[in-house]
């Protein structure tokens, strides 16, 4: 064999390995959650709460804010990595008109940068126990059930395949969750009162639908303070993006209500919280076109660069072999035959 068949043939090794290299070690480094991840997701809608301000006050026709216009915004970002495991911040604001805060929480979870799910969380990283998904799906998605973490009730729930659907040129897989419990979340607990006075809640309950107003009766023997636990219920919808785990839309509605201890268990008083919200379409568009442009990456460097590669060292690798077959047969008609004795 020639040098220059030796050289080529070190090529097309070099090629071969180079696409492992990028299918096997660069895309898995890059087909996963990045630590530089910043996002904030808008929704919209409506919210009703207790009024704090008229409370004090006295004012009970204003104690409950009934069907204000709020914006919902959530802060999603890595703070650390720890190999494939991350570190996020989850924040989540809801303003009213003229930008009223009205409600802030905010978590640290642990999770893992490709399936998402829950990971042992790094030392002093401050990141809270939780069971399955909580900030997002896994970045390759599939048409069944997960487990999802309800940060409200602090507990897990099922999210259910529900449908397929088309979200702005994107396949989306669309899930259900429906959590429900004792409220759970302390950034929301710590917001609320522990007690109120029973004619404040009696004055809310005259506020309600009648279909949501307690028992006169049962209202008559609480006592002059009343302590107070709460309870939470949630319905989620989300649809995730088929190629890549991105959340494209979701719409949230979640309700709080007030309780305290009776005879045969919690007794309901009165809803003190309860918001209905969906995702912008300007942030739905967005978020597709962020898909898209992650989608072609994923597949120029886990798809058509090692097949590319691999291809151009099988081209290369026959023009070797073809080249010295065509090179010997040629040797070999060159020769003269051996004279006879």
């Amino acid at each position: 064999m020639r040098t220059s068949s030796w050289i080529l043939s070190g090529v097309v090794v070099l090629l071969v390995a180079a696409s492992a290299v990028v299918r096997l070690m660069i895309y898995p480094a890059v087909h996963q959650l990045p630590s530089d991840t910043d996002s904030v997701f808008e929704y919209t809608g409506t919210a009703s709460t207790l009024n704090a301000a008229a409370l004090e006050t006295g004012d009970l026709a204003n104690a409950l804010l009934t069907d204000v216009p709020v914006t919902l915004d959530r802060h999603v970002r890595v703070i650390d990595t720890d190999g494939g495991t991350a570190v996020i911040s989850d924040e989540v604001v809801m303003t009213g008109p003229n930008d009223t805060q009205l409600s802030a929480t905010s978590h640290r979870w642990s999770v893992d940068r490709t399936d998402l799910e829950d990971r042992p969380a790094p030392q002093d990283s401050g990141a809270e126990l939780h069971q399955g998904l909580v900030i997002s799906w896994p970045l390759e998605p599939e048409e069944r059930d997960y487990t999802f973490w309800d940060p409200t009730t602090a507990t897990e729930a099922p999210a259910v395949y529900d449908r397929t659907e088309d979200v702005e040129g994107r396949e989306a897989y669309v899930y259900t969750i429906d959590a429900a419990g004792p409220l759970g979340d302390p950034s929301i607990i710590e917001n609320l009162p522990t007690s109120l006075p029973r004619d404040v809640l009696a004055g809310l309950a005259e506020t309600l639908p009648a279909e949501q107003r307690p028992d006169p009766a049962g209202l008559a023997q609480l006592p002059e303070t009343v302590p107070l636990t709460y309870a939470a219920t949630t319905q989620r919808v989300a649809w995730i993006d088929s190629g890549t785990g991105a959340v494209l839309n979701g719409s949230l509605q979640q309700t709080i209500v007030a309780q305290t201890e009776g005879p045969g268990g919690p007794v309901t008083l009165a809803p003190v919280s309860s918001m209905s919200v969906e995702g912008t379409p300007e942030g739905i568009a967005e978020r597709a076109d962020d898909a898209d442009s992650n989608g072609r990456a994923l597949w120029l460097v886990g798809f058509l660069l090692p097949v590319g590669l691999l291809v151009l060292a099988v081209l290369l690798a026959a023009f070797v072999i073809w080249r010295e077959i065509r090179t010997r047969r040629g040797a070999g008609a060159g020769r003269e035959p051996a004279a006879a004795v």
